[in-house]
């Protein structure tokens, strides 16, 4: 599975690829409540600091160079109070996003069926691991 999602400058909702139903406000110009929102750890500091809130769950923005830290991750929850999701982007397009069970992320393209704990299938990108596939 290839997505199309040009997530800059936030032409269009972010949509978590297991979520398509909740699409999340850019963050940098969120403003109230919305269903989800989504932009980089500044910019969701940044839009909680306005008022800015979310119902459902917050998709924080990043790439391979800046995974998001356990501390960082307690932070949003401490500011917004719903689950946080990473989706991990290169060249403005989401290459693999954090499932539900929060063990990894899956990543675009597809690959080999590997376990997690979130029942789906496909290959993962494993914090300190790189990515998995199953054995052949």
């Amino acid at each position: 599975m290839r997505l199309a999602i040009n997530i800059l400058p936030f032409r269009r909702k972010v949509r978590h690829p297991f979520f398509p139903d909740v699409a999340a406000v850019p963050a940098a110009k969120a403003r109230g409540r919305s269903r989800a929102l989504a932009g980089t750890f500044d910019e969701l500091l940044a839009a909680a600091a306005r008022g800015a809130t979310a119902r459902r769950a917050v998709y924080v923005m990043t790439t391979e160079g800046e995974l998001l830290g356990e501390a960082q991750r307690e932070e949003l929850w401490r500011e917004l109070q719903v689950p946080i999701y990473v989706l991990l982007t290169r060249g403005g397009r989401i290459e693999a996003w954090e499932c539900e069970a929060q063990c990894g992320l899956h990543v675009a393209g597809g690959g080999k069926a590997v376990e997690c704990a979130c029942g789906r299938p496909g290959a993962k990108l494993m914090p300190g691991q790189g990515v998995r596939h199953a054995a052949a």
